[in-house]
Protein backbone atom coordinates (compact mmCIF):
# COMPACT_ATOMS: atom_id res chain seq x y z
CA UNK A 1 0.00 0.00 0.00
CA UNK A 2 1.23 3.22 -0.94
CA UNK A 3 2.24 5.18 2.12
CA UNK A 4 0.80 8.81 2.85
CA UNK A 5 2.53 12.40 2.52
CA UNK A 6 6.21 11.68 2.50
CA UNK A 7 6.44 15.66 2.04
CA UNK A 8 5.10 16.26 5.83
CA UNK A 9 8.60 14.99 6.88
CA UNK A 10 10.63 17.82 5.01
CA UNK A 11 7.99 20.27 6.76
CA UNK A 12 8.16 19.30 9.97
CA UNK A 13 12.07 19.61 9.92
CA UNK A 14 11.90 22.88 8.66
CA UNK A 15 12.37 26.58 10.64
CA UNK A 16 9.28 27.29 12.04
CA UNK A 17 9.45 30.97 10.65
CA UNK A 18 11.23 32.03 7.28
CA UNK A 19 13.75 34.83 7.98
CA UNK A 20 12.12 38.28 7.07
CA UNK A 21 13.42 40.01 3.91
CA UNK A 22 16.14 43.06 4.41
CA UNK A 23 14.54 44.95 1.98
CA UNK A 24 10.73 45.73 1.43
CA UNK A 25 9.34 44.32 -1.82
CA UNK A 26 9.58 46.56 -5.38
CA UNK A 27 7.23 46.04 -7.84
CA UNK A 28 8.36 45.34 -11.58
CA UNK A 29 6.24 48.37 -12.79
CA UNK A 30 8.93 51.72 -12.85
CA UNK A 31 7.26 54.21 -10.57
CA UNK A 32 5.94 51.78 -8.17
CA UNK A 33 6.09 50.05 -5.10
CA UNK A 34 4.74 46.45 -3.67
CA UNK A 35 3.33 46.85 -0.33
CA UNK A 36 6.08 44.97 1.98
CA UNK A 37 5.71 41.85 3.72
CA UNK A 38 4.21 41.51 6.66
CA UNK A 39 6.84 40.89 10.03
CA UNK A 40 7.50 37.33 10.27
CA UNK A 41 5.50 36.31 13.67
CA UNK A 42 8.19 34.91 16.33
CA UNK A 43 8.01 34.11 19.88
CA UNK A 44 9.12 37.17 22.38
CA UNK A 45 12.98 36.49 23.38
CA UNK A 46 14.48 38.58 26.40
CA UNK A 47 13.59 42.24 26.22
CA UNK A 48 16.87 43.98 26.76
CA UNK A 49 15.91 47.42 26.67
CA UNK A 50 12.95 47.18 29.52
CA UNK A 51 12.23 44.69 31.73
CA UNK A 52 10.08 41.95 30.25
CA UNK A 53 6.95 41.44 32.00
CA UNK A 54 7.15 37.32 32.90
CA UNK A 55 3.27 37.30 32.87
CA UNK A 56 2.17 38.32 29.81
CA UNK A 57 5.36 37.18 27.97
CA UNK A 58 4.00 33.68 29.05
CA UNK A 59 0.62 34.24 27.36
CA UNK A 60 1.94 35.60 24.53
CA UNK A 61 4.85 32.99 24.01
CA UNK A 62 1.71 30.45 24.50
CA UNK A 63 -0.64 31.59 22.00
CA UNK A 64 2.26 32.49 19.87
CA UNK A 65 3.87 29.36 19.40
CA UNK A 66 0.24 27.61 18.79
CA UNK A 67 -0.22 29.93 16.00
CA UNK A 68 3.32 28.89 14.43
CA UNK A 69 2.05 25.74 14.86
CA UNK A 70 -0.97 25.83 12.76
CA UNK A 71 1.19 27.38 10.21
CA UNK A 72 3.19 25.01 10.10
CA UNK A 73 0.21 22.48 9.77
CA UNK A 74 -1.62 24.42 6.93
CA UNK A 75 1.37 24.72 4.99
CA UNK A 76 1.53 20.70 5.19
CA UNK A 77 -2.01 20.59 4.30
CA UNK A 78 -2.00 22.48 1.22
CA UNK A 79 1.38 20.76 -0.20
CA UNK A 80 -0.45 17.65 -0.26
CA UNK A 81 -3.34 18.53 -1.15
CA UNK A 82 -1.71 20.03 -4.22
CA UNK A 83 1.73 17.23 -4.84
CA UNK A 84 0.07 14.24 -3.85
CA UNK A 85 -1.71 12.01 -6.85
CA UNK A 86 -4.67 11.38 -5.52
CA UNK A 87 -6.10 9.78 -9.22
CA UNK A 88 -3.58 7.06 -8.56
CA UNK A 89 -4.51 5.96 -5.25
CA UNK A 90 -7.30 3.06 -5.04
CA UNK A 91 -10.66 3.76 -2.43
CA UNK A 92 -8.34 2.57 0.52
CA UNK A 93 -5.51 4.45 -0.01
CA UNK A 94 -7.64 7.73 -0.74
CA UNK A 95 -9.51 7.41 2.16
CA UNK A 96 -6.66 6.67 4.15
CA UNK A 97 -4.40 9.82 3.02
CA UNK A 98 -7.68 11.95 3.38
CA UNK A 99 -8.69 11.24 6.77
CA UNK A 100 -4.60 11.97 8.14
CA UNK A 101 -5.33 15.64 6.34
CA UNK A 102 -8.73 16.30 8.22
CA UNK A 103 -6.68 14.86 11.69
CA UNK A 104 -4.26 17.38 11.17
CA UNK A 105 -7.28 19.71 10.16
CA UNK A 106 -9.22 18.80 13.79
CA UNK A 107 -5.39 19.55 15.41
CA UNK A 108 -4.98 23.21 14.12
CA UNK A 109 -8.89 23.52 15.18
CA UNK A 110 -7.52 22.38 18.95
CA UNK A 111 -4.45 24.70 18.99
CA UNK A 112 -6.84 27.76 17.60
CA UNK A 113 -9.07 26.96 20.41
CA UNK A 114 -6.13 26.68 23.04
CA UNK A 115 -4.37 29.93 21.29
CA UNK A 116 -7.71 31.84 22.06
CA UNK A 117 -7.59 31.12 25.49
CA UNK A 118 -4.38 32.28 26.01
CA UNK A 119 -5.26 35.52 23.83
CA UNK A 120 -8.22 36.27 26.39
CA UNK A 121 -5.67 36.44 29.31
CA UNK A 122 -3.42 38.94 27.70
CA UNK A 123 -6.74 40.88 26.89
CA UNK A 124 -7.61 41.04 30.44
CA UNK A 125 -4.35 42.16 31.11
CA UNK A 126 -4.84 45.02 28.82
CA UNK A 127 -7.54 46.34 30.26
CA UNK A 128 -6.02 45.99 33.92
CA UNK A 129 -2.48 48.10 32.43
CA UNK A 130 -1.85 51.20 34.46
CA UNK A 131 -0.02 52.68 31.35
CA UNK A 132 -2.68 53.76 29.04
CA UNK A 133 0.38 53.34 25.92
CA UNK A 134 1.04 49.67 26.78
CA UNK A 135 -2.57 49.40 27.59
CA UNK A 136 -2.71 50.21 23.70
CA UNK A 137 -0.03 48.17 22.62
CA UNK A 138 -0.91 45.00 24.11
CA UNK A 139 -4.82 45.18 22.86
CA UNK A 140 -3.74 46.07 19.60
CA UNK A 141 -0.97 42.90 19.81
CA UNK A 142 -3.71 40.68 21.94
CA UNK A 143 -6.51 41.18 18.89
CA UNK A 144 -4.15 41.03 15.95
CA UNK A 145 -2.46 37.43 17.32
CA UNK A 146 -6.01 36.51 18.39
CA UNK A 147 -7.78 37.06 14.41
CA UNK A 148 -4.48 35.04 13.40
CA UNK A 149 -6.03 32.35 15.82
CA UNK A 150 -9.42 32.42 14.38
CA UNK A 151 -8.75 32.97 10.86
CA UNK A 152 -6.40 29.51 11.31
CA UNK A 153 -9.64 27.87 12.98
CA UNK A 154 -12.18 29.10 9.96
CA UNK A 155 -9.54 27.68 7.89
CA UNK A 156 -9.12 24.37 9.17
CA UNK A 157 -13.18 24.22 9.43
CA UNK A 158 -13.39 25.14 5.82
CA UNK A 159 -11.49 22.64 5.06
CA UNK A 160 -13.19 20.15 6.72
CA UNK A 161 -16.49 21.33 5.06
CA UNK A 162 -15.03 21.13 2.04
CA UNK A 163 -13.07 17.29 2.14
CA UNK A 164 -16.71 16.29 4.11
CA UNK A 165 -19.26 17.64 1.21
CA UNK A 166 -16.32 15.57 -1.03
CA UNK A 167 -16.93 12.47 0.75
CA UNK A 168 -20.45 12.87 0.36
CA UNK A 169 -20.50 12.77 -3.38
CA UNK A 170 -18.05 9.72 -3.26
CA UNK A 171 -20.44 7.85 -1.18
CA UNK A 172 -23.42 8.78 -3.27
CA UNK A 173 -21.55 7.88 -6.73
CA UNK A 174 -19.92 5.07 -4.82
CA UNK A 175 -23.65 3.79 -4.06
CA UNK A 176 -25.25 4.16 -7.75
CA UNK A 177 -23.03 1.67 -8.91
CA UNK A 178 -23.72 -0.39 -6.69
CA UNK A 179 -27.63 -0.71 -6.87
CA UNK A 180 -26.72 -0.54 -10.70
CA UNK A 181 -24.45 -3.64 -10.49
CA UNK A 182 -27.37 -5.24 -8.32
CA UNK A 183 -30.81 -4.28 -10.40
CA UNK A 184 -29.25 -3.83 -14.45
CA UNK A 185 -31.94 -2.50 -16.55
CA UNK A 186 -33.70 -5.74 -18.11
CA UNK A 187 -33.40 -5.55 -22.18
CA UNK A 188 -37.37 -5.36 -22.46
CA UNK A 189 -37.20 -1.95 -20.36
CA UNK A 190 -34.37 -1.15 -22.05
CA UNK A 191 -36.22 -1.00 -25.58
CA UNK A 192 -39.43 0.73 -24.28
CA UNK A 193 -36.84 3.32 -23.11
CA UNK A 194 -35.29 3.37 -26.52
CA UNK A 195 -38.52 3.79 -28.29
CA UNK A 196 -40.62 5.64 -26.14
CA UNK A 197 -37.54 8.50 -25.62
CA UNK A 198 -35.81 7.93 -28.51
CA UNK A 199 -32.52 7.05 -26.25
CA UNK A 200 -29.44 5.69 -27.54
CA UNK A 201 -29.94 1.62 -26.49
CA UNK A 202 -29.29 0.91 -23.14
CA UNK A 203 -27.69 -2.24 -22.37
CA UNK A 204 -28.66 -4.51 -19.98
CA UNK A 205 -25.51 -4.41 -17.71
CA UNK A 206 -25.19 -0.92 -15.68
CA UNK A 207 -22.68 1.79 -17.07
CA UNK A 208 -20.42 3.03 -14.11
CA UNK A 209 -20.88 6.56 -13.15
CA UNK A 210 -17.99 8.72 -14.38
CA UNK A 211 -14.72 8.31 -12.11
CA UNK A 212 -14.12 12.24 -10.51
CA UNK A 213 -10.97 13.79 -11.15
CA UNK A 214 -9.79 14.06 -7.42
CA UNK A 215 -6.65 15.84 -8.26
CA UNK A 216 -8.49 18.67 -9.46
CA UNK A 217 -10.70 18.90 -6.81
CA UNK A 218 -8.04 18.28 -4.20
CA UNK A 219 -6.20 21.31 -5.85
CA UNK A 220 -8.78 23.79 -5.63
CA UNK A 221 -9.21 23.09 -1.76
CA UNK A 222 -5.60 23.69 -1.63
CA UNK A 223 -5.66 27.10 -3.62
CA UNK A 224 -8.70 28.12 -1.42
CA UNK A 225 -6.49 27.53 2.05
CA UNK A 226 -3.51 29.43 0.11
CA UNK A 227 -5.99 32.52 -0.49
CA UNK A 228 -6.73 32.19 3.41
CA UNK A 229 -3.19 32.54 4.42
CA UNK A 230 -2.67 35.72 3.23
CA UNK A 231 -5.06 37.26 6.08
CA UNK A 232 -3.01 35.19 8.85
CA UNK A 233 0.24 36.51 7.87
CA UNK A 234 -1.41 40.25 7.88
CA UNK A 235 -2.76 40.02 11.25
CA UNK A 236 0.49 37.83 12.56
CA UNK A 237 2.90 40.60 11.18
CA UNK A 238 0.99 43.16 13.07
CA UNK A 239 0.78 41.31 16.16
CA UNK A 240 4.66 41.05 15.70
CA UNK A 241 4.89 44.40 15.45
CA UNK A 242 3.56 45.54 18.50
CA UNK A 243 4.61 42.35 20.40
CA UNK A 244 7.74 43.74 22.37
CA UNK A 245 6.01 47.27 23.60
CA UNK A 246 2.90 44.91 24.26
CA UNK A 247 5.50 42.73 26.71
CA UNK A 248 8.09 44.98 28.42
CA UNK A 249 8.00 47.90 30.33
CA UNK A 250 6.69 46.26 33.68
Amino acid sequence: MLMLLPIVIAFAASDPAPAASAAPATSTVPGTTAAARPTPLTEIGRVRALPACVPIVAHANGAITQALDNDRTLAIISTNLHNTDYDKLNFLQRRNAIEALMKQAEAMRNASSAGDAEVKKLREYAKTSPDPKRQEELKTFADALGGALNRQKNAAVEFMRDITILRGREDASEARDLMQQANPVPPSVARLLQTSQQLQPLSAAPTPSPAPNYNKQMQYVGDTLDGLTHGIQTDEGLAADHSIAATSGC
